[in-house]
Parts: C-alpha cells; sequence; structure tokens
C-alpha cells in the first residue's frame, strides 16, 4: 500500500478535513483509488492529489463543484485551462454585485444624511433632492399595512431578480391631473442599471412636509391649490429614513417638485 495514502494522510497533506474528502467522493468527482472491503477504508493515489488540488482551485475559483464534471474531455482530462478563464469571469460577476451593492450602500447613506437637517420639520419647507432611480407597481392611493408590505416584498424581488440593489426609501406616487386624481403606483428605490424596468424620478426642489404613515392627508387638501395648477402633479410620498426604526412610527415625507 505505499503507492496509496489513506483518507487521514490526504486530508492531513492538503489541509482539509476527512468530511470534506467524502463529500467529493459523494459528488463523484474524486473517489478513492482503493477501498478495504473489510473495514471500508479509503485510499488514494498520488495521481488523485493534483485531481483533490483541482478541486480547491475551483472552490477558490468559486466554481460550483457540482460542475467540475462539465470540465471533464472525452479522454477523462480535466480541461485546466477553461477552470480559471471561468474562474475569472465569476470573479469578475462577483466583483460588479460588490461594487453595485457599495453603491447602494452609499446612496443610501447620502439619502440618511441629507434628509438629517429636516427630520422633525413642521409645516412646509423646500429641499434639494438628488437622483433617484426606482423600480415600482400600480397600487391603489392608499394601502392598509398588509398590502404595503406585501407589495414592498414583491418590489424588492422584482430588484433582486433584475440584478438591481433596493435600498430604504420607499413610498407611493400618485398622479394627479387639473386636480384631479388619476392613478398611483409604489417604488422602492434602486441601484441604476440598464434593466428598463427603471424609472429616474426628476431631481430638484421640492416642496414638503412631513406626517406619521398613519395619518395621511389627502395632498390636495394639504399642499396650496394653485400646485394642481399644472395639467399634471405626481405627489411623491416616501419614507424618512429614521435613526432607529418603529413600525408605528413610520414618518412618511410629501413631497412635490417645484
Amino acid at each position: 500500500m505505499q503507492s496509496y495514502m489513506s483518507i487521514g494522510e490526504v486530508a492531513k497533506i492538503r489541509n482539509i478535513d476527512v468530511q470534506s474528502l467524502r463529500y467529493y467522493e459523494k459528488l463523484g468527482i474524486l473517489i478513492p483509488a482503493y477501498v478495504n472491503s473489510e473495514n471500508g477504508y479509503r485510499y488514494y493515489s498520488l495521481e488523485q492529489i493534483m485531481v483533490l488540488d483541482t478541486i480547491i482551485l475551483c472552490i477558490d475559483l468559486g466554481i460550483p463543484l457540482k460542475k467540475l464534471k462539465e470540465y471533464v474531455d472525452d479522454s477523462g482530462q480535466l480541461e485546466f485551462e477553461r477552470l480559471p478563464k471561468d474562474g475569472r469571469k465569476l470573479a469578475e460577476e462577483k466583483i460588479k454585485k460588490i461594487n453595485s451593492g457599495i453603491s447602494s450602500i452609499d446612496r443610501t447613506l447620502r439619502h440618511i444624511n441629507a434628509q438629517k437637517a429636516f427630520q422633525g420639520r413642521e409645516g412646509f419647507y423646500t429641499r434639494y433632492i438628488f437622483e433617484r432611480y426606482m423600480i415600482n407597481t400600480p397600487c391603489e392611493e392608499r394601502l392598509d399595512a398588509k398590502t404595503y408590505e406585501k407589495n414592498l416584498s414583491y418590489l424588492f424581488n422584482v430588484a433582486k431578480e433584475n440584478g438591481l440593489h433596493a435600498s430604504f426609501p420607499h413610498g407611493i406616487i400618485s398622479t394627479y391631473i387639473d386636480g384631479k386624481y388619476q392613478h398611483s403606483k409604489m417604488f422602492v428605490e434602486t441601484s441604476p442599471g440598464d434593466s428598463t424596468k427603471i424609472q429616474a424620478l426628476s431631481v430638484g426642489n421640492y416642496l414638503c412636509f412631513q406626517e406619521l404613515r398613519e395619518a395621511h392627508s389627502d395632498p390636495t387638501a394639504v399642499f396650496p391649490r394653485e400646485a394642481f395648477d399644472e395639467k399634471q402633479v405626481d405627489i411623491i410620498v416616501t419614507s424618512m429614513s429614521p435613526n432607529t426604526y418603529k413600525y408605528n412610527q413610520v414618518v412618511m415625507e410629501f413631497q412635490l417638485l417645484v
């Protein structure tokens, strides 16, 4: 048995646990060269160390082990050149997702910092709001808490399916024409991207006021009547970013582009 190594020896020289080797065997990607029929002890040949190194490389590259068989050619040899190439593609995709996630976090922090100066304001005030991107779904003008959270979960799933990072700000946009209500859509802010589902919100100065979510006044009764002289007006009702979150004390900010 000098040409073979026990499962314990292989695990030790490559600094992995025995259970990992048993898992690779279960997947069919590293079958012991010899199994003692009397005691079930497993042994590996010296040549199989290279196969094990390839498996470890796959793990480092992020290639799923279940896909390793796809890299075996008709002669049974591993196509080593394809592994690092595909590993690089996976790494680039991960970097792209990480950078997108960081951008989303930065936008959320920027949003929170921008709102700090306005938290707790009473009455009307004007503030400049930077670029925002959103995905949305049609909804009623007013939603009960259960429906609101259900829609919010749906939008977060849509963002995930489209490779977008949804951030904290969310709310409802209602459209009025000649002062009469037309329709509403619930939205959640996301990272920018190529998806056709993304819409940009207008940048500029907004006339704003704050209210607890449970109150939710009719915008046409709150904003000055002359604000609705425009043929079409969009009222945004969005969540303020709190320092601490209490479900029954969510403050919403009403926003009207001026």
